[in-house]
C-alpha cells in the first residue's frame, strides 16, 4: 500500500479536517491571502507598527499558525497605525518579487495615513522586504491594490473628493511610482453605498474570461451595512472614468448573522480549481470598525452572464469544505532557507532521486546539484516538513502508522507521516522524529556508506540520529519582534565592530553566510568582509559574562562559533559556543538595538529566522 492509499484509508492520519468553519480567524479586519508554493499566506490589518504574516499549509491551520513579524516602522511620519496590508507577486527583471502595500501613518490620530511599498528581497512571501517609497506623499490616500493590463501597471486606491471617499486608478512606470492621470472611477452613487458615510473603498481587481470587474466596499465600516459593489471595465482605458460600467445593485452584503462583510481579497485554491473570496465581517450588528471583525473565506462561483457570484456570507460555525487540492497529492518550491541535512557519524547528505528513493551521499560530490538541499518548513504544532529543492517532493516515513520504517519522498498528501519534530541532541546536532510514530530519521543500519538508505526506527539515540543542518543560502538574520536584521554598524569593515539590528536594505552587511566548524557549530560570515564573522565581543566564559555585546571578529575563534535550535513555533534560538542567546538589547523596533547574548528566558526578542537573501 502506497503513502497516498494509506492517507486516503486511515483518516487518521490527514493533518486536518476535510471541512473547516468561519470566522476563520479573529481581530482579521481587511484581510489578505494567497496559496503559494505549499502554504497560505494570510496578513489582517495590526493598528500597530509591525507587519504580520501568517502561514499555514492548511487553511485551518492559519487560526493557530505563529504570528511572524516581517517588517516594523521607523519613521514616524508613516510608523503607526498600519492598515490593511495586500501582498502581490509580480514579475521583474530580477524574478518574482512580492510587493507589500500598507497603509500607515503618524501615532496620533489617523489624518497621515498613506499608501506605502515593500519590496521583497526574492520569491519568499516572508520576505525580507526593502522600504521603496510612497506613491502618493503630499494627501490621504489608503486601500492600495495593484492589476495588469494590455501589459501595463497600474494602481487602485481610495480618498476624499470632498464629502465622499472614492475609487481611482491611475498607470505605474514601477511599483512604487504612478505616472500621468489620477482619474476616480467610482464614487459612491446609489443610497445603499451611503449608509453612514458616502463611502467606496477597498478597490480589487478580478478577471474572467477575457472579462475585467473592479469589486469595492461600500458605506461606511462603522455600519453593519458595508458590503460589496461591482464595475466592469467596458472600455479601452483603466485611467479614464468612461471606460468603467456601475452596477446598481450590491453583490455581496450582511446576511445569516454576519453583518458589514467587506474589504475583501481573492485567491485560488491549492490545485487552481476554485475561487475564493476572503473578507472581513461581524457577527452582531453593533460591531464597527474595531478588532471585532474577523477574517473568513467562501469559494465563489460565475453566473451564466459572466458576473461573479458571491453569494451570501456564511453563518459562523457553518462547515463548508476546504479549498480544492488542499490534502494533495501537490508539488511544491516550498520558499525558504535552504540546507544540506549531514549525519554525524557517516559524514554524509541526505539526497533525494526522481524516484523518490531517499538516501545519503558525499556533500562534495552532490554540491552541483539540488537534490541535496532542503526546505525546513515549519508546519505548525511544533513540526516541520522536509521538502527537497530539485523535485518539490516531501521526506515521508511510509505507512507511519504501522511498523513499517521505509522512508521516501513524494507529494504532499497531507499526512502525518510527512511531518517531523526537530529536536535538539548535544553540540548543535539534531535528532528528527516522525510525528506520527516517533521514530528517528537514520541511515540503514547505521551504515557509513555512501548509497545506503535511509530509514527510521531503531531509536538509537547516538551519533547514528544525529544530523547537522547546515544552511546553503545565503541568508539575513531576522528578529521575530522587530522584522529588523542583524547588521554590521556602518558596514564597517573593521574587527569588533558593532552589530545591532536595523531595517533591511539590502547590503552586504547585512548578509551572512554559515560555515560548519564541528560538530553542529557553525560560523557566521559577513558578506561585506572576507574573514570577519558574528562573534561574542572578548573571551566569554558563559557565566561572568552573561551579557556581552555582539561584534564581528575573525572567524577563527571560539567566540565566532554559533549552533542553532529550532523552536516548536518556527522561529530560532542562536546560541553562542558558551551556551547563552542571541537577543536584540532594547527588545523595541528601533533601528540601533544593540545585538547581545544572554541567557535564554524564551523572549520575542531572542527568537530569530534565516531568510533567504540574493
Amino acid at each position: 500500500m502506497t503513502a497516498k492509499q494509506a492517507s486516503v484509508d486511515d483518516k487518521s492520519l490527514q493533518i486536518a479536517a476535510d471541512t473547516f468553519a468561519n470566522p476563520l480567524f479573529r481581530n482579521g479586519a481587511d484581510p489578505w491571502m494567497h496559496y503559494f508554493e505549499g502554504n497560505y499566506y494570510l496578513t489582517t490589518t495590526t493598528w500597530t507598527s509591525q507587519l504580520v504574516m501568517r502561514k499555514s499549509p492548511t487553511i485551518a491551520g492559519l487560526v493557530d499558525a505563529p504570528a511572524h513579524y516581517i517588517w516594523s516602522g521607523s519613521d514616524p511620519s508613516r510608523a503607526f497605525n498600519f492598515w490593511a496590508f495586500e501582498f502581490h507577486p509580480l514579475q521583474r527583471p530580477e524574478g518574482l518579487r512580492w510587493y507589500v502595500i500598507i497603509t500607515s501613518g503618524v501615532k496620533e490620530h489617523f489624518g497621515g495615513q498613506r499608501n506605502h511599498i515593500l519590496e521583497s528581497e526574492g520569491s519568499d512571501p516572508m520576505g525580507p522586504y526593502i522600504y521603496k517609497g510612497t506613491p502618493m506623499p503630499d494627501h490621504w490616500n489608503i486601500d492600495g491594490s495593484y492589476f495588469e493590463h494590455n501589459g501595463e501597471l497600474y494602481f487602485t486606491w481610495s480618498e476624499w473628493d470632498g464629502p465622499e471617499q472614492v475609487n481611482l486608478v491611475s498607470k505605474m512606470t514601477n511599483p512604487w511610482t504612478l505616472v500621468g492621470e489620477r482619474n476616480i472611477i467610482t464614487r459612491p452613487k446609489y443610497d445603499w453605498e451611503r449608509s453612514g458615510l458616502p463611502v467606496n473603498e477597498g478597490p480589487e481587481i478580478i478577471k474572467h474570461k477575457g472579462r475585467v470587474f473592479l469589486t469595492h466596499s461600500a458605506s461606511f465600516c462603522n455600519t453593519e451595512d458595508y458590503k460589496l459593489a461591482v464595475v466592469e471595465l467596458v472600455g479601452d482605458d483603466p485611467v479614464k472614468p468612461e471606460s468603467w460600467k456601475k452596477f446598481d445593485k450590491p453583490f455581496f452584503e450582511k446576511a445569516n448573522g454576519v453583518y458589514g462583510p467587506g474589504h475583501h481579497g481573492f485567491f485560488t485554491s491549492p490545485d487552481g480549481s476554485e475561487e475564493w473570496l476572503i473578507y472581513h465581517g461581524n457577527s452582531s450588528p453593533t460591531d464597527g470598525c474595531s478588532g471585532t471583525r474577523s477574517a473568513r473565506a467562501q469559494p465563489f462561483t460565475w453566473t451564466d452572464d459572466g458576473l461573479p457570484n458571491f453569494g451570501e456570507p456564511l453563518m459562523d460555525r457553518q462547515q463548508l469544505p476546504v479549498p480544492s487540492g488542499e490534502q494533495g497529492p501537490l508539488t511544491a518550491n516550498v520558499q525558504g532557507v535552504k540546507y544540506k541535512i549531514v549525519n554525524r557519524q557517516a559524514n554524509l547528505c541526505l539526497v533525494a532521486n526522481e524516484a523518490g528513493e531517499v538516501s545519503v551521499a558525499d556533500c562534495d560530490t552532490a554540491n552541483n546539484t539540488a537534490n541535496n538541499e532542503w526546505v525546513v518548513d515549519p508546519a505548525n504544532d511544533g513540526t516541520y516538513r522536509f521538502v527537497n529543492s530539485a523535485f518539490g517532493t516531501f521526506v515521508s516515513q511510509q505507512n507511519c502508522a504501522t511498523d513499517s520504517l521505509a522512508v521516501k519522498t513524494g507529494p504532499w498528501i497531507s499526512s502525518n507521516c510527512q511531518r517531523w519534530f526537530v529536536d535538539a541532541s548535544e553540540l548543535g546536532w539534531f535528532r528528527f522524529a516522525n510525528a506520527e510514530s516517533l521514530s528517528h530519521l537514520q541511515i540503514a543500519d547505521c551504515g557509513k556508506e555512501a548509497g545506503n538508505a535511509v530509514t527510521t526506527g531503531g531509536d538509537r539515540f547516538s551519533q547514528c540520529t544525529d544530523w547537522r543542518l547546515e544552511p546553503v543560502s545565503t541568508l539575513a538574520i531576522v528578529n521575530a519582534n522587530s522584522g529588523r536584521v542583524v547588521s554590521v554598524d556602518d558596514c564597517s569593515k573593521q574587527a569588533d565592530a558593532n552589530l545591532s539590528q536595523h531595517e533591511y536594505q539590502d547590503l552586504a552587511c547585512q548578509k551572512w553566510q554559515a560555515k560548519p566548524t564541528e560538530n553542529g557549530f557553525y560560523t557566521f560570515r559577513s558578506l561585506n568582509t572576507d574573514n570577519l564573522c558574528l562573534a561574542v565581543n572578548g573571551v566569554s566564559d558563559g557565566l561572568q559574562d552573561i551579557a556581552d555585546n555582539l561584534v564581528q571578529a575573525p572567524c577563527n575563534e571560539k567566540d565566532s562559533e554559533w549552533r542553532f535550535e529550532l523552536l516548536e513555533n518556527g522561529a530560532l534560538r542562536m546560541v553562542s559556543h558558551y551556551g547563552l542567546a542571541m537577543k536584540v538589547e532594547g527588545c523595541s523596533l528601533q533601528n540601533g538595538d544593540n545585538m547581545m547574548q544572554l541567557v535564554w528566558k524564551d523572549t520575542i526578542c531572542q527568537h530569530f529566522y534565516f531568510r533567504e537573501v540574493d
